[in-house]
């Protein structure tokens, strides 16, 4: 019996509104992640590892973000033994030009499909941060003989609204009272707004964005709902419908996950980024960057940055934790605890940075206090600047939960006055006035 050819088809062409303005410039997989990481890698490595080695890619906005980091990162697979990660940008078959839907994007290149001729279409989502063993996922659905196999996670009800909800068929043996599953899912509810009549002893099974179809299977939906005005999306529209056309089971992430305790992370908003974020520094780490499945020589392991536990005094208060720092970076006698330091950062002497990302290129000048901010790529932070302390929501973009983003498209609009103590020749004609930054439009802030 000959093997089963699988075809990946990551889905990376979100706009990622959510995650602005870390998505002004780059594609939101593209998003730099863990220092010397992106948040499509943990996709890319799940597929890699699972022996899935020729993937497509469906890009949409800022696709030149992914390409470059697909050429320097990626570029290790080999096209004589048939590997490749093909990008692959929206087809001009409708007047709108760009994908409608997750399931659009999927229609728009049947071709691909129709050209490989898959056994099974793995569909994939390029900005969750997670680890899987898709072979086993693959394995699964085989055994089981589904038409769709739906991964799925369970989360406290109070967080379920953010997520797809799904329900399971429940089974009672006779005369037993234990009640028992076999995976079949009965309905999906896309975000409800209150998930909790659809909890399972205190938890809600959630729609993680992986999905394994039959070709025949998923070839005949899509092309229903292109039929249809909806929005064409596998969440809302696809798998609702499939449930009346075919057998849609549920894998759970703890049965395919290579880690002791599965960690899946949904980062398409700047606080979700940031808590994931966050998560890499915390004691025990729910999620450490090295993964289980790398062999000892793996050059994956060259992109994991340094990892140390640090004291410091920060805004007067004794501080501990751990910083991530990556290669090229130089920090000058500065307070730096919580942080995560991307290639080639420099901060002055005398900073003191808690609970910061700086994005790689970023420079901080000396005396500046920032705390729980993102200093996008290439930004120069002018000295004596201090951010993340309360009076920052006018000026800078900043999410809910009080995270502030500064962006690589704007700029300070004047140096500040010296916080430390200098030469009186040395602060001859600097602005004694305190930085201004020229934040977001109105519209667009957090």
């Amino acid at each position: 019996m000959r093997p089963l050819k699988v075809l990946p088809m990551l889905l990376a062409g979100g706009i990622g509104e959510r995650l602005y303005p870390l998505t002004s410039n780059r594609a939101k997989p593209a998003v730099p992640f863990g220092g010397n990481f992106r948040v499509i890698d943990f996709t890319l490595m799940n597929c890699v590892l699972s022996g899935l080695r020729n993937t497509h890619l469906l890009t949409q906005y800022h696709a030149q973000s992914l390409n470059r980091h697909l050429l320097e990162r990626w570029n290790f697979l080999s096209s004589e033994l048939g590997e490749y990660i093909e990008l692959v940008p929206p087809k001009l078959r409708a007047a709108h030009g760009v994908y409608r839907g997750t399931a659009d994007a999927i229609y728009r290149n049947l071709d691909l499909l129709d050209r490989s001729r898959p056994d099974l279409v793995l569909v994939l989502s390029g900005d969750h941060v997670y680890r899987a063993d898709y072979g086993k996922f693959i394995q699964a659905h085989v055994e089981r003989e589904a038409d769709v196999s739906v991964l799925t996670g369970s989360v406290d009800p109070g967080e379920a609204s953010s997520f797809g909800v799904i329900n399971i068929a429940q089974h009672s043996s006779s005369g037993s009272s234990v009640s028992t599953t076999d995976g079949r899912i009965t309905s999906f509810i896309e975000k409800p707004a209150d998930p909790s009549p659809y909890a399972v002893d205190g938890r809600c099974l959630i729609n993680l964005g992986v999905y394994c179809f039959e070709t025949t299977f998923l070839v005949e939906q899509l092309v229903a709902d292109a039929k249809t005005k909806s929005a064409h999306d596998f969440g809302k529209n696809i798998l609702p419908a499939s449930l009346d056309q075919g057998t849609v089971l549920s894998c759970p992430l703890d049965v395919i996950s290579p880690d002791a305790a599965p960690y899946w992370r949904d980062v398409g908003s700047l606080d979700s980024y940031f808590k994931t974020s966050m998560d890499l520094l915390a004691s025990p780490s729910p999620f450490d960057l090295s993964d289980p499945r790398w062999v000892h020589n793996s050059r994956f392991r060259e992109w994991v940055p340094a990892l140390y536990t640090t004291s410091a005094m920060c805004d007067g208060k004794a501080v501990h934790g751990k910083n991530l720092v990556s290669s090229g970076v130089r920090i000058e006698d500065s307070a730096v605890v919580n942080c995560i330091i991307s290639p080639r950062v420099v901060i002055a002497r005398g900073c003191e940075l808690e609970g910061c990302i700086l994005f790689p290129d970023a420079e901080v000048g000396e005396g500046t206090k920032l705390r729980r901010v993102i200093v996008e790529e290439g930004v120069r932070v002018p000295a004596g600047t201090r951010i993340g302390f309360g009076e920052d929501a006018r000026q800078f973009m900043t999410s809910p939960d009080g995270v502030v983003a500064i962006p690589g498209n704007r700029h300070f609009a004047c140096t500040a006055a010296p916080a430390l103590e200098e030469t009186p020749e040395a602060v001859v004609g600097r602005s004694e006035t305190a930085p201004v930054f020229q934040g977001a439009p109105e519209g667009a802030r957090g």
